[in-house]
């Protein structure tokens, strides 16, 4: 960005050129921060962006519902704003980028350069708690427009607490990797109802859900083997368990509807890691972390939580991909795991180009270069080195549940 001779002193300081150059900013993080700068730019408040004082942060904390600890060490962080215009005009651009995408809207929030800030071990760790905290009053008030209890608010924006805190068992001190994720809860498309999480989004696997006229039977399908001519279907089966059907099967188009295909309203099911550490909603204590009956209660809070506060959000279905669907998981799991029972309840589906990252990532915090090194100390952590010492892997898989299909502990797809 070049200023003419022209411009005053302080728009000069405030181009983005010279805000990359002062905090070292390097491609490609300069031209996913460069988007929209001179539009915040235009905004920037004469003494400094209000969030960034420590009432501010220890004010916003404490209606949120954060710990003491959590507000005072980002409310300590905030010392590395003094006399650092450049650093303050940063935040001030992506608090704005946020701000603009506070409302409700029915889809995953973006945030192109949430992850760019890994070269910037000297301030970065506390950046994105410090810009997530300013858009705290405008969850609070969108919220409130929605008729939504404060005691649901507390519990969604926790999920910053959770990340710090985890964030702080790796690297020793508060911090926070990225903001892209956390944006949903601050910009009202996310909600955490007991257990689980639940986010606006769309059905977007290659599957189709058809139900049989007369019994209710749901299948799916797969998009791309799906042909209908003369009366018949004609199409892969999807089998509950998460297993494609070897071949084509024919269906008489009569006696099937539609009732999800790509492009529908879903809400994402999210699971939240259980960490030590206040606070934390009545019915996900530490040390459950996939509580079966919690997670039946998170479903049918659900139901009735978007049907009275976002009615125009007729969803057809919930839906997840994870490391905890795979279904070799269930088979190696014994009947009472809670994984097992979890799978049991939802319908398995394969997820395109899936790999075994994140099961390493979620159960054993790294991975190993030799498996037989890894923590055996739980029967999941047994389970998977077993498989994998007997030459097995391990891959993330999605699954879907047709919300009038909800009957928690009945199995209804595997019947």
């Amino acid at each position: 960005m070049k200023h003419g001779p022209d411009k005053p002193d302080a728009d000069r300081r405030g181009g983005f050129d010279n805000v990359a150059r002062a905090l070292g900013l390097i491609s490609p993080a300069t031209e996913w921060f460069a988007l929209g700068w001179e539009h915040s730019q235009a905004s920037f408040p004469r003494g400094g962006p209000e969030f960034l004082r420590p009432a501010f942060v220890v004010d916003t904390c404490a209606a949120l519902g954060l710990s003491d600890e959590l507000a005072a060490a980002i409310a300590e962080s905030l010392a590395m704003f003094d006399a650092n215009e450049p650093l303050q005009r940063l935040a001030w651009h992506c608090s704005r980028t946020i701000l603009d995408q506070a409302r409700i809207d029915f889809c995953p929030v973006s945030l192109p350069w949430s992850r760019r800030l890994d070269d910037q071990p000297a301030w970065a760790g506390m950046f994105y708690p410090t810009v997530l905290l300013s858009a705290g009053p405008r969850m609070i008030e969108l919220h409130r427009g929605r008729g939504i209890p404060a005691e649901i608010t507390r519990a969604t924006a926790a999920d910053l607490e959770l990340w710090m805190r985890d964030y702080r068992a790796c690297h020793g001190r508060f911090g926070l990797a990225h903001a892209n994720w956390l944006a949903n809860h601050f910009c009202g498309r996310i909600y955490r109802l007991g257990r689980l999480q639940f986010r606006f989004e769309q059905f977007e696997l290659p599957y189709r859900a058809l139900r049989r006229r007369g019994d209710g039977r749901v299948v799916v399908v797969a998009e791309d083997d799906m042909h209908a001519e003369g009366g018949t279907i004609r199409a892969r089966i999807i089998s509950p368990a998460g297993q494609p059907s070897p071949e084509p099967a024919d269906m008489r188009s009569d006696r099937w509807q539609t009732v999800l295909k790509p492009g529908d309203r879903a809400l994402g099911i999210h699971i939240p890691a259980a960490r030590p550490g206040p606070p934390w909603p009545p019915d996900a204590p530490p040390g459950e972390p996939m509580a079966f009956e919690a997670c039946g209660r998170s479903f049918r809070r659900a139901t009735e939580f978007f049907a009275r506060h976002f009615p125009e959000f007729a969803f057809r279905a919930f839906q997840c991909d994870s490391w905890l669907l795979d279904p070799q998981l269930g088979r190696l799991l014994p009947p009472e795991s809670n994984i097992r029972r979890f799978q049991e309840e939802v319908y398995l589906l394969p997820a395109a180009g899936a790999d075994d990252s994140q099961i390493f990532e979620r159960v054993f915090g790294r991975r190993y270069d030799d498996i037989r090194q890894a923590p055996q100390d739980t029967l999941l952590r047994r389970a998977i080195v077993n498989h994998i010492l007997a030459g097995g892997q391990f891959c993330l898989a999605a699954c879907i549940l047709l919300p009038e299909d909800l009957d928690w502990g009945a199995k209804v797809y595997r019947k």
